[in-house]
Formats: C-alpha cells, sequence, structure tokens
C-alpha cells in the first residue's frame, strides 16, 4: 500500500506521522547548535550550489531563505532552538502565495530533510523572545534545526559535483587535443594522391564526431567521444605513417642525392668561407651563391648589370627555388604543423606563411624582425626561417634561447651572403630520416 505523505494539520487534531516525519523530529531533537565557524546561512549557500541535484527547487530554496532570514543567530547555538513563528498567512502574504502553497512548500522541505514542526495544540504560530537576550522563551511553528544535519551532506554532494566538472572537462580538453592532432595528419595527408580514399572516409568520420560539445553532454557521452576520436586518429596515423615512410623517403632522396652533408653547412656554423667575387676560377660554391663574374661568364653582361639591382644580386645568393614546400612540410616541427590552416584547397607556400606568422607569438619574435626578414628573404624564406629556428627552439642539445635575436641574425647572413637555409632544410630532412633508423 502507498503512503501519501501530508504534514498538514489534520481533522484529528495532529499530523499524519511518517517515517521521514519521525526523523526530522528525531534530527531537531539531537540538534546541539551549530559550530562556531559557519553561520546560519551556510547551508542555505551550499544548497544553492548543489540543491538541484538534491531535490531542491527555486521555489523550496525561497522558502527555506525566508524562514532563514526571521531567525537570528543566537538561536542556532546550543540549547536553542531556531523556530521561525511568523503566521503562515503573513508568510502567503510576503511571498505573494497562497496558505495552501506554503504548507506545499514546507512539506517538501520536511521531506528533503530540511526542517520539522514544533505545534501549538491548536497550529498556531507565535513566541515569545526575551528582550535582554534575544533567545527564544517559546515558540511554536518551522522549526528548522534539521537543516544542520544536512550539512555534511550538502558538502558530499558538492565534492562529488566539482570531481564530475572536472573529470567532464578534463574529457573535453582531450578531445580538443585529439581533434587538433587529426586535422594535422588530414592536411598532411592531402599531399599523398595514395590514399585519397582514406583522407575521404576519414573526413567523413571526423565531420560526423566534431560538433561542438556542450554543457547537456553527459560524462558518459564524452567518454564515447573520447574514444571516438581516439581510435580515428589511431587508423589515421598508421594509414599515413606506412604511405609516408616509403614516399617521403623517396623524395628526399631524389632532391639530396647530389648534395653532401659537407657541402651544405648548416645555419649555426660561422667558419663557411666566402666566395671571392674577383677570383672566376673559384670552386663550386656551397650554397646557392652566385658571384657577379660567374653572371657575367653564363649571361649577357648588360643585362646581368642593368636587369638586377644590389638586392636582386643578394637574394639570389640564397635563392629557395631548391626547397619546395612539400621538403620544408617535411622538415617542420609539429607545434608548426598545428599552425597550418585548414581549408578545402591544396596546400601551398602560402599556408606555411600563414603557419610561420601564426608562430611568431609562440616564439616571442616581434613583428618589426618578422617584416625585415620578408623583406630582406622574401615571404617564403622568412618562413623557412621560422621553421628552423622553431625546430632548433626546440632541441634540447643546441637551443634557441632567443628566437628574435636568432632571426635577425639570419636576416643579417642573408644581407652578407652567409646564409645557407638549404643546408639547414636538408640537414632537418636527414635528422627526421635518421631518427626512425635509430
Amino acid at each position: 500500500m502507498q503512503i501519501v505523505e501530508n504534514h498538514s494539520p489534520s481533522a484529528f487534531g495532529g499530523r499524519i506521522s511518517s517515517p521521514k516525519f519521525r526523523a526530522s523530529l528525531q534530527r531537531a531533537e539531537e540538534f546541539v547548535g551549530l559550530e562556531e565557524s559557519i553561520d546560519r546561512f551556510y547551508a542555505l549557500k551550499l544548497i544553492k550550489k548543489v540543491g538541484k541535484e538534491l531535490g531542491f527547487t527555486s521555489e523550496t530554496t525561497e522558502m527555506l531563505e525566508y524562514y532563514l532570514i526571521r531567525t537570528n543567530e543566537v538561536d542556532w547555538t546550543e540549547g536553542n532552538q531556531p523556530i521561525c513563528y511568523q503566521a503562515v498567512i503573513t508568510t502567503a502574504q510576503d511571498l505573494g502565495i497562497s496558505e495552501r502553497q506554503v504548507r506545499n512548500r514546507e512539506n517538501a522541505l520536511n521531506r528533503l530533510g530540511a526542517l520539522t514542526w514544533a505545534d501549538s495544540g491548536n497550529f498556531k504560530r507565535y513566541g515569545v523572545r526575551d528582550r535582554d537576550t534575544g533567545e527564544i522563551k517559546y515558540a511554536f511553528g518551522v522549526d528548522l534545526s534539521p537543516l544542520a544535519s544536512l550539512i555534511s551532506t550538502l558538502e558530499q554532494a558538492i565534492e562529488e559535483k566539482e570531481a564530475y566538472k572536472e573529470l567532464w572537462n578534463e574529457h573535453k580538453r582531450k578531445i580538443t587535443a585529439y581533434r587538433a592532432r587529426i586535422r594535422t595528419l588530414l592536411a598532411e595527408a592531402s599531399l599523398y594522391s595514395e590514399i585519397n580514399d582514406i583522407v575521404q572516409a576519414v573526413q567523413q568520420g571526423y565531420k560526423a564526431i566534431a560538433y561542438s560539445i556542450r554543457s547537456y553532454h553527459s560524462l558518459d557521452c564524452l567518454k564515447d567521444l573520447l574514444e571516438d576520436h581516439k581510435l580515428l586518429l589511431e587508423g589515421m596515423s598508421d594509414a599515413l605513417e606506412m604511405v609516408a615512410t616509403c614516399v617521403d623517403n623517396k623524395e628526399v632522396t631524389e632532391n639530396i642525392s647530389a648534395t653532401g652533408e659537407t657541402e651544405c653547412p648548416h645555419i649555426h656554423s660561422t667558419n663557411l668561407t666566402k666566395s671571392n667575387k674577383l677570383d672566376t676560377s673559384s670552386l663550386n660554391d656551397t650554397s646557392f651563391q652566385e658571384s657577379v663574374d660567374e653572371c657575367s661568364e653564363t649571361k649577357n653582361t648588360d643585362s646581368c648589370e642593368s636587369g638586377e639591382t644590389e638586392k636582386e644580386q643578394k637574394r639570389s645568393e640564397y635563392d629557395m627555388g631548391h626547397i619546395t614546400w612539400k621538403m620544408m612540410l617535411n622538415a617542420c616541427s609539429n607545434r608548426f604543423k598545428d599552425h597550418i590552416p585548414l581549408h578545402d584547397q591544396p596546400m601551398s607556400w602560402d599556408d606555411l606563411i600563414e603557419a610561420a606568422n601564426a608562430l611568431l607569438p609562440v616564439l616571442k619574435i616581434n613583428k618589426t624582425a618578422w617584416w625585415d626578414a620578408c623583406g630582406t628573404l622574401g615571404r617564403s624564406g622568412a618562413a623557412i626561417c621560422i621553421m628552423i629556428i622553431d625546430q632548433k627552439a626546440q632541441d634540447p642539445e643546441n637551443m634557441v634561447r632567443n628566437p628574435g635575436g636568432y632571426l635577425r641574425k639570419m636576416v643579417s647572413r642573408a644581407k652578407t651572403g652567409d646564409l645557407n637555409l638549404q643546408g639547414s632544410v636538408f640537414g632537418l630532412l636527414k635528422r627526421g630520416e635518421e631518427k626512425p633508423n635509430a
């Protein structure tokens, strides 16, 4: 048989008893006051933080706050009882509700364990306070002392809520990280026509799970979503690794087979031998340098003198024509790849230039240094410099401490013809090729 709880005064001269009603009376009898470190509104603050999870509604919370305001701090000390003895009709008028709604809200709070009643014989509510101490001499009305026993339950509920929220946010952060890595792999995979079918399948699968994560998504939903991202990333990585290993190694071999490491000194070398521009019988240059005398031998002298300015001659010394954007992509770090923009068009130098520009705040390089590099080496050359600096900034054995100063030094070397970007890029490609075989 179902028991319907109704704690309003009955026609029999008392309230209808129930297990929860008797429990509330028991807690009222066991009340020994609040701890000195907390006030009577502490429980209300906890309820407002976690009340919905425990069944407290806005109406019951409003009612509880209304009664708490009408008690004094002395009522919550040992030997006293926090009883609000205001008449039901006055409460209804203040809250703008009916007397029946007042009793319904009180019954709901009693079921939640927040209050009980200290009834008079005729259920009228009244009381008297001592004028000197403010303590209640006697009172009949709503007894809020059971609220004190709820504090530990409320604190535990808040801890569980915070733990849930932290776990939820952690899963969201992991999903965001997976999405960034997947987008990076998709950008890289677009270079290989051998896996177009796989790339299209992954793109479709990624679109299905790349929806915005909202607060109404449950933790279980995020766990499933995280697993989907993990499986997609692993599958994409495996497919890309198999193709990239053979395709990239072949491309690197073709591009550097005629150039030894000794002929392409790295950018950080300071012992480069400058070409003597008066010596027409000098050995082959070790970088992209081309002397004025060589220009006069292979080209028309008049066009060399009139068609090239001094700035154009310097640019020809570190010509980037032999460095393709694919080679730069293979030489760059994962951090650099993460800044490559995503779109539906084929990748180009513009994407790598945009990624280099986006890395400037990360490397703490001033915009003026970047503009100087673009003016001297061109945008592609400046992007290559940023890529090299980014790699060196993450190299524990040869770490760049001042990326901005390093970029200005590279630009200065470019102006004097001492910069060798080809050697630096090929060195990074070779280092990347040796790592998987190590």
